[in-house]
């Protein structure tokens, strides 16, 4: 069983292959979507805050 494991772990480890940064259009779209629900989220405080007669 352990044997097995083991040589799963070595077939699924990076080859040599180093660090590979993500594509730029996917840490600004991770960005743009962290600002999204920052903002949702303060809207929907500021709603309930406010006594919910938005």
């Amino acid at each position: 069983m352990e044997h097995e494991i083991n040589e799963r772990l070595e077939n699924t480890e990076n080859k040599g292959q180093g660090y590979i940064p993500r594509p730029a259009w996917q840490v600004w779209g991770a960005r743009v979507g962290l600002v999204i629900m920052i903002v949702a989220v303060a809207l929907y405080y500021w709603n309930i805050a406010s006594g919910g007669m938005g």
